[in-house]
Formats: C-alpha cells, sequence, structure tokens
C-alpha cells in the first residue's frame, strides 16, 4: 500500500511539471495603473492550450482567454473611470495529458488604479532624473515633496535588441508608487508631468512610463518595417550579425518599445533630437516616420506631444546658418500630423550644457498641451507660431496663432533677421503691432524672407500674454547646412 501510494505522488509530481504558472508581462503587476475608460489588453504567459480567467474587483464581468501553442495569451479588461485601488485575479486551468485532473494555477494584483497612463520616451533630456546622474533645479525641495501615492512610475530597462521582442524589462519588479526613493532616479520630465496633470485633473491616478536612452538617435527608436522606406537605412536593416546598441537602427523600438505594444496608452510624450543635430533635412522625414510607426503599432492615433531643441552652444552676434535651428525646424514641421503638439523649451536651456537642471517648466508646457488638447480645457498651450507674412515696401508684417497680447521680454524684439534678393541676412529692427510684428532694415531695402531665432543659442524674446515664448522659424526655402551629406554625427 505505502508503495502504491509512493507511486501516486510520484507521478501527481511529473504530472505537475507539465504545468506552466500563469505569468504576466511586467507592465502589469501590484500599483500599476490602467487607462481609464479603455479597452485595455492585457497580456502574459501560461500552459500552452490552457485557459485562463480574469476577474476584476471593479466588475462582475470574467474575462476568458486561451493560451495558444506557444503558452501565449491576450485578453481586454473594459476599465472604468479613475478610481481605485482594485485588485485582479487569474486563475489558469487546464488537463494535464492522459490526465482527467483539472491543474490550477492563480496571480493576483493589488492596489492596481485606473487613471491616466502615459509613455515617455526619447534621449538624454528625457532620461534627465530628479536626482541621479545629475539633479534638477531646487531638488532638494522637489524631493522633500515627492510623495504623490496616486502617481505611479514605471521604467523600462536599456535594452537594444536586433529582432522585435515580446519581453518587457522593468527596472524594478512592479510598479513604483511615487515618492521620493522612487522618483530620485526617474524621468525628471515624466515626473513633473505627472504632478501637474494630476493637480489640474483633481487627483486622478497617473501612470507614467519613462522608455529613454541617453545619446540615442531617431532612427533607433523606429521599427524595421518602417525605417526600411527610408532609401539610406533600407541595406543595413537587414543585417543580423552585429551586437545592437543604443544607436543601432531599429534597435531601441525592437527591445524598449514593441514589448510594450499595445498597452492602452493617453498618449506620448518625446524628447529627442540633440543625437541627430547634423541632420536636420533627413529628420523631416524620420520624425514623422517615427510618429506614424508608433501609431500603426498601437493601431489608433496616439496623441504625440514633443519638446524642441532647447537653446545650445555658443551664442553669436550675427545672423548665421544654424543646425539646431534646422531640426528645430524639422520638428515643427511634424506639427502638420493630426493630435500632435510642441512645447518650446527654446528659452530655458544652458549654452554650456545641453543638460539643463529646469525640467519643471518644460513639463509645465506638456501639462499645458495634454489638458488643452487631451483633456478639453480651455487654456493657451503654445506660444506664437509663425502663420504668415506680407510685404509692404521696405517692411514685412508676420502674423502668428496663438499671439494673443504679443509682448517683448525686456522690453524689445531682437533675434528677427531680414534679407533681400541677395540673401544677405541683417538684423531687423522689429515691433508689435497688435498681433502681429513688422520687421525692416535700413540695410534692406527690398525684403524678401524673414527669420526668428534662427540660431543654435538665440536669445528668445516674443512671448503670448500666457508668457510662453514664440517659436522659431523662417520664411525662405533656401538650402541648409544640414543637406550637406557629408557630415557626420555628433554624440550627446
Amino acid at each position: 500500500m505505502k508503495r502504491i501510494v509512493f507511486l501516486l505522488i510520484i507521478i501527481n509530481c511529473q504530472l505537475s511539471t507539465i504545468h506552466a504558472k500563469v505569468t504576466l508581462s511586467p507592465l502589469f503587476s501590484d500599483n500599476m495603473v490602467l487607462q481609464q475608460q479603455a479597452d485595455a489588453p492585457i497580456w502574459g504567459t501560461a500552459t500552452p492550450g490552457s485557459s485562463v480567467t480574469i476577474s476584476c474587483s471593479w466588475t462582475a464581468d470574467i474575462v476568458t482567454a486561451l493560451a495558444d501553442a506557444e503558452g501565449q495569451w491576450r485578453a481586454t479588461l473594459h476599465t472604468p473611470e479613475a478610481g481605485g485601488p482594485y485588485t485582479i485575479i487569474l486563475r489558469e486551468e487546464g488537463r494535464a495529458k492522459k490526465s482527467k485532473s483539472t491543474l490550477y494555477s492563480s496571480l493576483q494584483l493589488n492596489n492596481v488604479m485606473t487613471g491616466e497612463v502615459w509613455l515617455c520616451s526619447g534621449q538624454s533630456n528625457m532620461e534627465y532624473p530628479v536626482k541621479g546622474w545629475t539633479s534638477v533645479q531646487n531638488v532638494d525641495e522637489e524631493l522633500a515633496h515627492a510623495d504623490h501615492p496616486s502617481i505611479r512610475l514605471l521604467q523600462i530597462h536599456k535594452v537594444a535588441s536586433i529582432h522585435p521582442s515580446r519581453e518587457v524589462v522593468a527596472n524594478s519588479a512592479t510598479w513604483q508608487p511615487c515618492n521620493a526613493l522612487a522618483v530620485s532616479d526617474f524621468s525628471a520630465i515624466a515626473y513633473f508631468f505627472a504632478r501637474d496633470i494630476r493637480e489640474r485633473l483633481g487627483d486622478v491616478p497617473v501612470g507614467v512610463i519613462d522608455a529613454t536612452w541617453g545619446g540615442s538617435n531617431i532612427e533607433s527608436w523606429i521599427s524595421a518595417e518602417t525605417l526600411a522606406d527610408v532609401p539610406e537605412f533600407r541595406d543595413s536593416i537587414a543585417r543580423t550579425d552585429y551586437v545592437p546598441w543604443r544607436n543601432s537602427q531599429t534597435a531601441l523600438y525592437n527591445g524598449m518599445i514593441h514589448p510594450l505594444v499595445p498597452m492602452a496608452l493617453r498618449g506620448v510624450l518625446w524628447y529627442q533630437g540633440e543625437q541627430n543635430e547634423l541632420r536636420g533635412w533627413q529628420y523631416r522625414d524620420l520624425f514623422s516616420l517615427l510618429i506614424r510607426d508608433w501609431r500603426q503599432q498601437w493601431q489608433q492615433d496616439l496623441p504625440f506631444f514633443y519638446v524642441q531643441l532647447a537653446n545650445f552652444h555658443e551664442r553669436r552676434n550675427e545672423p548665421v546658418e544654424a543646425l539646431w535651428a534646422e531640426l528645430r525646424e524639422a520638428q515643427t514641421l511634424a506639427l502638420h500630423l493630426p493630435h500632435t503638439a510642441m512645447a518650446s523649451a527654446i528659452d530655458v536651456g544652458l549654452g554650456h550644457d545641453v543638460h539643463y537642471p529646469n525640467k519643471q517648466e518644460v513639463a509645465r508646457r506638456l501639462a499645458l498641451i495634454a489638458l488643452a488638447k487631451s483633456y478639453g480645457q480651455h487654456i493657451e498651450y503654445s506660444g506664437p507660431q509663425y502663420k504668415d507674412y506680407t510685404i509692404d515696401g521696405h517692411k514685412l508684417t508676420i502674423t502668428f496663432t496663438h499671439a494673443d497680447g504679443l509682448t517683448a521680454k525686456g522690453g524689445q524684439l531682437r533675434e528677427f533677421a531680414i534679407a533681400g534678393a541677395d540673401h544677405v541676412w541683417h538684423w531687423a529692427d522689429a515691433r508689435i503691432v497688435g498681433n502681429t510684428v513688422e520687421v525692416s532694415s535700413p540695410h534692406v531695402p527690398f525684403p524678401v524672407a524673414v527669420r526668428y531665432l534662427w540660431q543654435d543659442n538665440p536669445e528668445a524674446t516674443l512671448y503670448n500674454a500666457a508668457g510662453l515664448p514664440a517659436n522659431p522659424f523662417r520664411t525662405d526655402d533656401w538650402p541648409l547646412l544640414s543637406q550637406d551629406k557629408t557630415r557626420n554625427n555628433s554624440d550627446y
């Protein structure tokens, strides 16, 4: 009898090894935020052929998914309006081979909130931590007031991959409720943005995902299928005999973005461009491609809000050609895509340091955009943007959108340049007339073009009543420095 019992125990143990417990992507863990009022995908692994049932404490409905031959399963949760905390229980049911016994495993998520979820990505100025390899301004005061339990943080590990990955690699086992310790190494812009919109939306839970890598170029964040449309990259994309790193084409998309698809998001915040500074002309295509690529991956027109490059490099005393101005223009052109908006950082940078500490102001401007564009608040969210111009004799008159209450910071408009048919630029005399700006120069009797802030490190002087700076612009279409394809990139 004892021998029979012993054999039954062995058989039972063998059967249990056939069974793999239900697991979830690290995107779904304790303390997470699910996008509110959405059909939110949830996915993971289980025993091939098994059934996974999901129950959520906000509803009596049960959701069921089947694991495929590779053990992959996916389901959709219908989330309520912002609230919580909730629990989510997953239960796997299946039958072992040659056995009538039903096998079970279960998993429970605790302290789950529903609210607003934003993906924050790009290079070092988005990666810039509250306090880590560098620090924001007033860092000690910021950390002393960083306890916001309804803000949840998830930081994606830096992963470069040759092929699109399914695996999310995070820097913590679960989402982290926001406190001084958790936020210290986290993206400062992501944190300050979450703090601002949470306050303006009435303590709605906010989840922010930090998927960043300093010094990365834009082509590393675009999928291979989309980047293949660019002739310069078509041949090299097919290579698989290299060790991927942060600037390998498609590598960061494969390792850090593809694993997040199709998580339910409210939108994307993006800050990148420094690494492509010598290729502003090419960036016109690449930035638009990235936005459309990510939207195609998520199969929706995700709101895409981004930061225009800050002022950096030496300040020049005469009108000159400028690579950072060209990159900023390429970023501005992406506004032709729907559901996009741009936050200017033209007046918050440091000329001597590409990594400036005033991330609070940049996050505030992104939050203004989100509040206006995604949450329907009737607020001004942009500085003056160039619209059109007219020529009257020796004078050019410029019109803008977002132009209520134009004002000259310091009392005088500077950084306007004007040129005639000789294409020689001269500083212009500029003055505000209502909601327009008139420019002229005694050196240019017959003006044909005007530029504003066309420098790497200009001095912003034109603002609107909301205190937001006018964006750099030019009216000409003359050849640019970055159209010289012999230039190499630099590294920040």
